[in-house]
């Protein structure tokens, strides 16, 4: 008796997974992935970067997917932002027709290379995470499960053809109607007219447009053309009626509103306080300092914690606290120094000899009270207004917040951990009066119950183990590391695993320095980003 084969039942090629990695790419770095004999999928779960298959370069962003073809070399390059994602290998493999010995034409191998349009992300990130929890089982039947997870996942996203189009077509048309924009700001446009420009429906170009800018076409432009407004205000005497019309607003009116709005005084005022800028140092403050719209002429750094990258002072040079001298300031020619209270006490010596050659001055505020502080510095650099605008701005923000999460957070409980490469500990002074006071996020029961020196001093795994808060934020401290990253060996514990909140997928990495800047606006206002993207759902 013989068997006929029904080739129909079987595919003609299957995917293998040979490997999955979960990486992140700080800002301003370069990362070069060669698949060798394998595919490599890239699946961004946070941030922004460029990537470069050779054939020029394209953005990803979170929730793009990205497929290389076997033996591609590609680069990822980090230019405004860090950025996370998976890296899965895999190998095609043809199955022979088991019916017949005809040859028959080569079909392509992976139906879908180069970039591809969103999709649903959450199933997508629940997979990985699971494929990633997996990929180091020994158990035979344990790594078949994680196989068919992966084939799960490809079947997923495939099944999402209607929109898994590579994106270039319309992504290009809408980067050059950006273009165009960048250049003719000034033009009175709409968003039907741009659309049509580049066939497509107003929806359409509207939801490319914000994935590649991260605005609106409204608000794109507007933006355009209030930079210029400012450049403008600063380079000539122009009346503002008259840099209103040249930069593309028609009423005077609706261009005062507009830029009072952006940059948190009208342009009159903007143009008196920006010409007579002084140069401040203000070590610890510079996140302030920006707040009110002055750009420090040094920022302060640490040897092991680096500096404040989230405040984007790239081209500020920077002064190691713990090693340079206090009197080496004056090399910075500035023409105030404006000392914190705590770091005021902490070298009171160092700040008196200042004083002797340059204009010194010293907040008395508590470091926590961000607000007071933030006003007595905007009094010295006459910047009252913008002061009182951005403290505005940020409570409503809070305000926003605190309703989001009065769903998703009621009776849910928190712990912060600082994961250093020797210890763990838990942070209460940092981060307890943001996250408790500021958005109402209850400590958890054992938390509460650790003095601040105890918690300082670290936790044990047994500790953990039984800590059952809802959600974890976590945060790695560098400081002490003999060995680059040896402070991430933590989770790669088998304890870590077990913790309750770990397995649940609710433990948070956030940025260390952002979240270890107590008392400042910009700094609590990235934490309130973090928090609703992570837990407001």
């Amino acid at each position: 008796m013989s068997i006929e084969v029904a080739s129909s039942c079987c595919p003609s090629i299957i995917y293998m997974m040979t490997g999955i990695r979960y990486l992140q790419l700080d800002v301003l770095t370069s990362e070069e992935f060669i698949g060798a004999e394998e595919y490599m999928l890239f699946a961004v779960t946070d941030g922004i970067a460029e990537i470069d298959t050779g054939h020029g370069t394209q953005e990803i962003v979170r929730a793009s997917l990205a497929i290389v073809e076997p033996d591609q070399a590609i680069h990822i390059h980090t230019y405004k932002n860090s950025i996370s994602f998976y890296v899965i290998t895999f190998k095609a493999i043809r199955i022979p027709d088991l019916n017949t010995s005809e040859h028959k034409q080569q079909q392509a191998i992976f139906p879908y290379k180069g970039i591809w349009n969103r999709v649903p992300f959450a199933r997508c990130i629940d997979l990985l995470e699971e494929i990633y929890l997996h990929s180091h089982d020994k158990e035979e039947f344990m790594r078949f499960f994680n196989h068919v997870r992966f084939e799960e996942f490809l079947r997923y996203v495939l099944q999402q053809n209607s929109s898994l189009a590579p994106v270039r077509d319309l992504k290009s048309a809408v980067k050059s109607s950006i273009d165009y924009l960048s250049d003719n700001y000034a033009e009175q446009v709409t968003v039907a007219q741009l659309a049509a420009d580049v066939d497509v429906f107003p929806w359409q170009y509207s939801q490319m447009f914000k994935e590649l800018t991260g605005q609106i076409p409204l608000s794109f432009v507007n933006k355009l053309r209030i930079d210029h407004a400012k450049q403008l205000l600063l380079k000539t005497e122009d009346r503002i009626h008259e840099i209103a019309q040249y930069v593309g607003f028609n009423n005077e009116f609706y261009f005062n509103r507009r830029f009072k709005k952006s940059v948190g005084v009208a342009p009159g005022q903007y143009r008196k306080q920006q010409r007579s800028t002084v140069r401040v140092v203000s070590l610890y403050m510079e996140d302030l300092l920006i707040t009110l719209g002055v750009i420090p002429v040094v920022q302060w750094s640490h040897p092991g914690w680096g500096r404040q990258e989230y405040l984007g002072l790239k081209h500020v040079p920077t002064f190691n606290v713990l090693q340079d001298s206090y009197e080496s300031l004056s090399e910075y020619e500035p023409d105030l120094i404006i000392a914190r209270r705590s770091d005021y006490e902490l070298r009171t010596n160092q700040y008196e000899q200042c004083k002797k050659f340059l204009d010194t001055d010293v907040i008395i505020h508590d470091d926590m009270d961000w607000h007071s502080t933030l006003r007595t510095l905007a009094e010295r650099l006459e910047r009252v207004d913008q002061a009182e605008y951005a403290i505005q701005q940020y409570e409503d923000k809070v305000s926003r917040a605190r309703k989001l999460l009065s769903g998703s957070m009621r009776n849910r409980t928190y712990v912060f951990l600082r994961i250093a490469a020797d210890c763990i500990s838990v942070d209460q002074k940092y981060t307890k009066p943001f996250l408790w006071k500021d958005l109402g996020i209850t400590p958890h029961p054992m938390v509460q119950a650790l003095t601040h020196e105890a918690g300082r001093q670290g936790v044990t795994w047994e500790w953990l183990n039984g800590l059952d808060a809802d959600y974890i934020f976590f945060a790695f401290d560098k400081w002490h590391e003999h060995v680059a990253g040896s402070e991430r060996q933590q989770i790669d514990h088998p304890m870590w695993q077990t913790i309750p909140a770990v397995r649940n997928r609710r433990a948070f990495e956030v940025d260390f320095m952002t979240w270890m800047n107590q008392g400042q606006l910009l700094a609590n206002s990235k934490k309130i980003d973090d928090v609703l993207r992570m837990v407001a759902h």
